[in-house]
C-alpha cells in the first residue's frame, strides 16, 4: 500500500466538481489548500499519502466519504456522512483508496502547524490558544451544525474572490469554525444522542424491507411526519436525502450479495426493487464507478 507513498498536494483547479485554491493563490502563510468538491458520481480514489506539519480537515456537506488512516501497522477506515468532519494529523498516512467511493459534497482545508505563534494571522496569544485546542482534540470525527457549514461556505466564498480584503473576511469565518471544534459533539455520541426517534424508526424499517419497493410516503408514515416534514427532517439528521439514503443502503446490500452469493445480477436487481438489471447497473456504477459484474469479478 505504501510502495509509492509521497507527500501529495492538489494543484489549483476551478471546475464544476473541484474548486481548489492553493497557497500560491491566497498567500496566507499558515493555510494550505482550501477546497470545495461536489461529485454527482463516485469520485476517483486518492492514493495513500501524508503531509508534513499539516493538519487536514474534510467536512462533509452531503453524501458519504471513506478515508483510510494508518494507526500503528494497520489502516483504519473512517466513514463520514453529511454534516460530519474528519481530520488527520501531520505526517499521518491517509487516503481514500477504495474504488467504491460515493457521490459527495465537501469542503477541505489544510492548516500548517509549523509555527504555532502565527496561525491564520492571529497574534501570538490567540494563535497559541488555537494551536493548543487543535493539538488536544480528543476525537477524530465530529458532528457539525448548520452554522458550521455556513462558516465554511462563507470562508470559501470570500477566499474565492482572491482579493486581500475578501480573504481577510474569509479568515474570520475560518477561525470561528476552528475555535468552535472543541465544543462539537463526537460523531458516534452525536448519533446516539441526537438521532430523531421518528427518523430512526424509518431507517430501521428501510433496512428491514430493502427488497420491497419502498416509497417515501411509507417511510414518512413510519416516522410519524408529513412527507414534506419527513424529507426535511431526514436531510438534517443524516446529511443526505431519503432517496439517496435508500440508494446507498441498496448498493451496500448488493455489494455483499455480489461477493458472498452466486445470485444473478438480474435476480439481485429485481430483489432490490429495481425495474431492470440495466437500471440497477446504472445506479450501481454511479456509486461504485464500476458495474456489478466487474465488481463481482474484482472480489473473486
Amino acid at each position: 500500500m505504501e510502495n509509492t507513498l509521497e507527500e501529495l498536494f492538489d494543484e489549483y483547479s476551478w471546475t464544476k466538481e473541484n474548486k481548489t485554491i492553493t497557497q500560491e493563490k491566497h498567500l496566507v502563510p499558515s493555510l494550505g489548500n482550501l477546497t470545495y468538491w461536489n461529485f454527482n458520481a463516485a469520485p476517483p480514489p486518492k492514493p495513500i499519502h501524508y503531509h508534513t506539519d499539516i493538519m487536514e480537515f474534510h467536512c462533509l456537506v452531503k453524501g458519504q466519504r471513506t478515508t483510510q488512516i494508518k494507526s500503528g501497522d494497520k489502516y483504519n477506515s473512517y466513514t463520514c456522512t453529511g454534516n460530519e468532519l474528519l481530520f488527520t494529523h501531520p505526517f499521518e498516512h491517509h487516503g481514500n483508496i477504495q474504488n467504491n467511493q460515493h457521490p459527495c459534497e465537501f469542503y477541505g482545508f489544510q492548516l500548517i502547524l509549523k509555527n504555532p505563534d502565527a496561525l491564520l494571522g492571529l497574534n501570538k496569544h490567540y494563535s497559541n490558544i488555537l494551536y493548543h485546542q487543535l493539538a488536544h482534540l480528543p476525537y477524530r470525527q465530529y458532528k457539525m451544525g448548520t452554522s458550521h457549514i455556513q462558516y465554511l461556505r462563507q470562508a470559501f466564498n470570500f477566499f474565492s474572490d482572491l482579493k486581500e480584503t475578501s480573504i481577510a473576511v474569509g479568515l474570520q469565518f475560518l477561525s470561528t469554525f476552528l475555535y468552535s471544534l472543541p465544543y462539537l459533539t463526537p460523531t458516534e455520541e452525536a448519533k446516539v444522542l441526537t438521532m430523531d426517534a421518528g427518523i430512526s424508526k424509518s431507517i430501521s424499517y428501510l433496512r428491514e424491507n430493502l427488497s420491497e419497493n419502498i416509497r417515501l410516503n411509507d417511510l414518512a408514515c413510519v416516522s410519524g411526519y408529513s412527507l414534506s416534514r419527513f424529507k426535511s427532517k431526514f436531510r438534517s439528521e443524516t446529511g443526505i436525502t431519503p432517496a439517496e439514503y435508500i440508494a446507498l443502503q441498496k448498493i451496500e446490500y448488493a455489494k455483499h450479495k455480489l461477493t458472498e452469493t452466486n445470485i444473478s445480477i438480474t435476480d439481485l436487481a429485481y430483489s432490490l426493487g429495481f425495474s431492470s438489471s440495466n437500471y440497477f447497473s446504472t445506479v450501481f456504477k454511479k456509486y461504485c464507478t464500476i458495474t456489478p459484474r466487474k465488481y463481482r469479478s474484482h472480489q473473486i
